[in-house]
């Protein structure tokens, strides 16, 4: 007999095999199942079916309500679709990290529902509107990553949150040349809830370098030691108390020593670890802790079905 159990918020929705299977990887999947879906209808002749999911303010005055959502997972191939993938899931995988699973969800799905929906106001005011695509939601998903690390180094040395500014200039105009004015609203909207939502919850670092708070203190500018060349996260920028986290710190490496035995809950060490991993990322662990990692899985694995750990 078994039960579906909801993982904790930094820990992987489920594995296959020894791949950990995150949220950020499942909507990435979706993206592009849908695409090789639209690819071979269109090959086939039926591209009246993929116009039936893109997003229309008229359709959806009419009751197609559907089209608020599936809009977002209607593309076809291209070169700038993979290149639009990877920066989804390189950044989606540490906005998720930061925020855990559950507030990511949550993002990404207001993410999806806003533009539609001031698109829809516009439709009101007698300009119709039309969408496919989720380039303005895979974008503020950039921006949540950078409200997390704005210091963060980018190539030619550059921080990530002049990156996020060049690339919103860039984009904007591009929009504005085409006479898509309204997809500027949306870009920018987006990217603000993205930005307002992260920092929340608690990652309180000042994006351009300076607080703009006029009843507290500036907050000390501190340098990420995340690189896009160097390959990941090594420091989060998320506030957090030392009391407890470097307590827990300081007990992985005992923890190691017998997580098979009876006297090492593996579901504490399971905890601390996953603790740490979220607060300072996974290239903070150690080779031993990450051992202890496995360990822990693998028992608590072992304990769900009654066999014994590998």
């Amino acid at each position: 007999m078994s039960a579906f159990i909801l993982p904790r918020e930094n820990a992987p929705l489920f594995y296959l095999g020894e791949f950990p299977v995150r949220l950020i990887t499942l909507l990435v999947a979706l993206h592009s199942a849908t695409m090789i879906a639209a690819a071979l209808l269109l090959a086939a002749g039926h591209g009246a079916q993929i116009d039936a999911l893109a997003y229309s303010s008229s359709a959806v005055a009419h009751g197609q309500v559907w089209r608020l959502l599936t809009y977002a997972f209607v593309a076809t191939p291209s070169i700038w679709f993979l290149f639009e993938m990877l920066m989804l899931y390189y950044f989606g995988r540490e906005v998720e990290n930061g925020l855990g699973w559950r507030r990511f969800g949550i993002l990404y799905a207001g993410l999806l529902l806003l533009g539609p929906m001031l698109l829809q106001g516009f439709s009101y005011a007698g300009i119709p509107q039309s969408s496919v695509g989720a380039q303005e939601v895979n974008f503020a998903v950039f921006a949540a990553f950078v409200a997390m690390h704005p210091g963060a180094q980018f190539f030619f040395g550059l921080a990530a949150r002049w990156v996020f500014v060049g690339l919103l200039a860039i984009s904007s105009l591009q929009m504005l040349a085409d006479h898509q004015a309204t997809r500027v609203l949306v870009l920018v909207c987006s990217s603000v809830l993205a930005i307002q939502l992260v920092r929340r919850s608690g990652f309180e670092e000042p994006l351009f370098g300076w607080s703009f708070s006029l009843s507290l203190p500036s907050f000390k500018q501190r340098q990420d030691s995340f690189s896009v060349l160097n390959g990941g996260l090594a420091a989060s920028s998320q506030k957090t108390t030392t009391t407890g986290h470097e307590a827990k710190a300081g007990k992985i490496g005992k923890l190691s020593m017998a997580i098979n035995g009876d006297h090492i809950d593996p579901e504490m060490v399971m905890d601390s670890l996953l603790e740490k991993i979220s607060n300072k990322g996974m290239t903070s662990l150690s080779a031993e802790e990450r051992s202890s990692l496995e360990q822990a899985r693998q028992a608590i694995l072992a304990r769900g079905t009654g066999g014994t750990p590998r």
